[in-house]
């Protein structure tokens, strides 16, 4: 079974509509982090400091940055090379340096992605877009500070670092003001090659030692690019953090399975999005991408040439990407098993504990589906089963409908229907893909916390029933929603407190906060994170997620599970 949320476009970028309303005696920990000393691989803190501490020398030349609160930010700085012309398809080259001071006061360029109304993004042609961006505190700190890499979600077809605040439209979404300001740490966030420019594995490019998957090589790049620099901000490059939500909770998953990312950082966070379901094959990608080549009258031994001609205004107007970036589903843009980037299959080496070594944080949200059924109406029985057996086919359909009957949602919002459905969606995609690789990661030896958010967005804010629903932790993890309730505003620091302590120590548990168990092999146990109140919970949706697993297995030809399922329709 393929992983779908990678090409579930709509869907996953959907989340940043509403996060925003979601949640509607701090330790900075400046002195925790340790010294210069007996770390190999750092750099002295080389800040060129002048009276703003806004100046900064990195290895390709002098940043000028600015100060936002209680931080200092420099944006759009180049990670690469523009992947542009003969580079389109390539992996990332390092950026080229410069002579004079580069002002790093605005964000670079978003990726090549189709407008979305949901995000309220506009569409965006550049594709000289690999730019990252640097928060860190204001004074310059004294001891090297732990580092946080932010990868953006969106289907890996959407997003950028630079998305407002929705609703709003002011403020950033992924600012690391507050977690840098107010909790001592350094974050960074990149842009990265979406869709057609990021996931694309035609078989000529395999000549020019490219395979696909070069969005996850652009993310690739940053990790190098912050050790090579980070120690310039304060940053201590022995103290990385990757993290990111849906689909870059995937590819952080994705990053952990592979053996060239694994040493450029030691903890791993993911927000809603695992990575052992099946993953598409190179032969599958491939064939996904001579057809789309075809679909272009790309043909022959000239199909690359042909397809690196076209400008990308042309290419992202085409019937045939516009499909495949809405569409998505197995015909879809996302990662694949390249051989490169990707060895084998990511199940496989979380089994085996082929994986990097590091403490894993991982979780989902209470109420994920709400958001992908939202137009979908299910007036009753009758009506659940027959979109269940058009999303999954009619023997898949009857055993998710005993998983599942509506009987079980008489008190669903907005009605049973739709509540059982949202329900069914979340799990398949979101909650039950993070179960299962955090309990391969925990069989493996990893240390794995694990976490439930369940802050709802309120309802007379959004005019519909939500819940806690997907990406609604967002602006809790980073602070910024202007529309903070006193209880929200304390959950938020709570959450800032034990994402950054995991940051700084693998662990999340620090002074007072609620304890914060471990999952260990064979086990189901989390926090729930609610207003006023976090609790433990154990066995969390653990028989749907056992009856999810032996869907997934069916992904790998794994014909002992006794469903007998059918490969799942796709919409």
């Amino acid at each position: 079974m393929e992983p779908r949320i990678t090409g579930c476009a709509r869907p996953l970028v959907m989340w940043s509509c509403i996060a925003a309303l979601a949640a509607c005696g701090d330790n900075l920990g400046r002195g925790a982090a340790g010294s210069d000393a007996g770390r190999p691989d750092a750099s002295p803190i080389d800040a060129v400091v002048v009276d703003d501490h806004t100046h900064v020398r990195i290895s390709s030349g002098e940043l000028h940055g600015s100060i936002v609160g209680a931080s200092r930010q420099f944006l759009g700085i180049p990670y690469a090379k523009p992947p542009v012309g003969a580079l389109r398809w390539k992996a990332p080259q390092p950026a080229e340096s410069w002579t004079t001071p580069r002002e790093a006061t605005v964000f670079g360029k978003r990726c090549a992605q189709l407008a979305d109304p949901t995000l309220q993004s506009a569409a965006s042609n550049d594709e000289d877009c690999l730019y990252l961006n640097v928060w860190t505190p204001n004074p310059v700190p004294t001891v090297a500070l732990p580092v946080m890499i932010w990868i953006h979600g969106g289907g890996n077809v959407n997003g950028s670092t630079a998305e407002p605040v929705p609703f709003v439209r002011t403020g950033v979404f992924y600012s690391g003001e507050h977690l840098a300001g107010e909790h001592g740490v350094v974050v960074v966030s990149m842009n990265y090659r979406l869709g057609l420019f990021g996931f694309f594995a035609h078989p000529d490019l395999a000549a020019e030692g490219s395979a696909g998957n070069q969005g996850l090589l652009d993310q690739r790049m940053a990790m190098q690019w912050v050790h090579d620099n980070i120690a310039a901000f304060g940053g201590d490059p022995a103290q990385v953090t990757i993290f990111g939500e849906s689909a870059g909770s995937q590819d952080v998953c994705f990053h952990v399975a592979s053996p060239g990312s694994a040493p450029l950082f030691h903890r791993a966070i993911g927000e809603s999005g695992g990575c052992t379901t099946r993953l598409r094959t190179k032969a599958e990608a491939e064939t996904q991408a001579t057809g789309v080549a075809g679909d272009l009258a790309c043909r022959g031994a000239d199909a690359l040439a042909c397809l690196g001609g076209k400008p990308a205004t042309e290419l992202m107007a085409s019937p045939a990407v516009m499909d495949r970036l809405t569409n998505g589903g197995a015909t879809g843009f996302g990662p694949d098993l390249d051989g490169q980037c990707l060895v084998e299959q990511p199940r496989s080496a979380y089994d085996a504990g082929r994986i990097a070594k590091v403490p894993l944080l991982l979780g989902s949200n209470t109420d994920e589906g709400t958001l992908f059924v939202t137009g979908v109406q299910i007036a009753n029985a009758e009506a659940y089963a027959a979109e269940l057996m058009t999303r999954f086919g009619t023997s898949v359909g009857a055993a998710v409908r005993g998983q599942y009957p509506i009987a079980n949602f008489a008190d669903g919002m907005p009605t049973p229907g739709q509540a059982a459905l949202a329900r069914v969606v979340g799990d398949e995609l979101l909650v039950c893909t993070t179960f299962d690789t955090a309990s391969r990661a925990a069989a493996s030896g990893s240390a794995v916390y694990m976490y439930n958010f369940d802050i709802p967005v309120p309802m007379a804010l959004t005019g519909i029933y939500l819940g806690a629903t997907h990406g609604s932790e967002l602006t809790s993890v980073f602070g910024t929603s202007p529309l903070f309730t006193p209880d929200a505003k304390a959950a938020s620091e709570l959450i800032e407190r034990y994402w950054t302590n995991f940051a700084r120590t693998g662990d999340p548990n620090a002074g007072t906060d609620p304890a914060w168990p471990k999952q260990a092999a064979m086990q189901n146990v989390r926090i729930n994170l609610a207003l006023g109140q976090t609790t433990v919970v154990t066995d969390f949706r653990a028989a749907e997620c056992g009856f999810w697993g032996l869907v997934y297995d069916k992904g790998f030809g794994n014909s002992t599970t006794g469903l007998g399922l059918a490969t799942p329709a796709r919409r």
